[in-house]
């Protein structure tokens, strides 16, 4: 294999894959940077998708429906994560571990198995009954699905309640002065982060025709990456410039991933790679600060 195939390989993993995934990560977006939120419910939600989505197209159902209807079932996971938040006076971290405990149980009941299959046709094959490509099949469907929820999220967040969801994330104390219901704020915030998340898992087990248990393992740190990388390389300007750094944040997790297989590395250690770039891309923002400040410094001496 030449560098030009495996240079295009590792673009076009990252493109699909990164697509794919951007759902999860403007999901974890909402919750962690809009509502300033650790939702550790996204670990659950993830396979909650996948399990609905594979689950229901084995059963005959449409593959649009399929993805509904995962969409609504993170919808229902969020809100529970917000009613044990804001109505119980439960921790955010603790929270969200409790409803991601409880969906283990629930993707069991859903999926009947660790692992199932389907034969089905799923959301990509409208655009792969005439499109040849496979790559081109999927990218445009991932493509389609993403900058309709990128409209509807730009749309919703400039709205009045999409405002106070925001508002309620930056200052809950002034927020309830201006007679915000925050309570209310946190739980439907929370709700549309997680049906995110589960829309991007029903795209991946449709992509790969199969959704396991462990296809939300990693899922918040991979979209926290994402969300850094976005942020260092783009910029967030304005809250449309903040939406798509985050999306070709994904994009670009993705290639990074990608180049890691293409370098043939032991699948043992791939786990260990991903943990050190992320560490790696956490620290970012301090580095990045840590070396203004120093140039900063030298100016003023000078």
């Amino acid at each position: 294999m030449d560098f030009l195939e495996i240079l295009r390989n590792i673009i076009q993993d990252g493109i699909e894959l990164g697509l794919i995934w951007s759902l999860m990560t403007l999901g974890i977006f909402i919750s962690f940077r809009v509502l300033d939120f650790a939702d550790l419910t996204v670990e659950g939600t993830v396979t909650l998708g996948a399990g609905i989505a594979i689950s229901m197209l084995n059963n005959g159902a449409h593959p649009l429906v399929a993805t509904l209807v995962a969409l609504l079932g993170g919808f229902a996971a969020g809100i529970f994560t917000g009613i044990l938040h804001a109505k119980l006076r439960i921790p955010a971290i603790l929270a969200g571990i409790i409803t991601m405990t409880g969906l283990y149980t629930i993707n069991l009941r859903v999926m009947g198995s660790a692992f199932i299959g389907t034969d089905r046709d799923t959301l990509y094959a409208f655009f792969g009954g005439f499109i040849d490509n496979p790559f081109l099949s999927k990218a445009i469907t991932a493509l389609l699905v993403v900058v309709i929820f990128f409209f509807l999220l730009y749309w919703f967040f400039g709205t009045e309640i999409g405002m106070s969801i925001r508002a309620t994330g930056m200052n809950q104390k002034m927020a309830r002065a201006q007679g915000i219901n925050t309570h209310v704020m946190i739980i439907l915030g929370l709700a549309l982060a997680n049906a995110l998340v589960a829309v991007s898992g029903a795209l991946s087990a449709q992509s790969m025709r199969g959704a396991n248990m462990d296809i939300g393992r990693g899922s918040i740190v991979i979209g926290l990456a994402s969300i850094i990388i976005g942020e260092v390389i783009f910029g967030k300007r304005t809250f449309k410039n903040w939406l798509i750094s985050v999306i070709l944040g994904s994009i670009i997790y993705q290639c990074l991933v990608a180049v890691a297989i293409a370098l043939d590395m032991n699948p043992n250690d791939l786990k260990l790679l991903q943990a050190i770039l992320i560490a790696f891309i956490l620290s970012l923002p301090l580095l990045r600060k840590t070396k203004l400040f120093r140039k900063k410094e030298v100016t003023s001496n000078a």
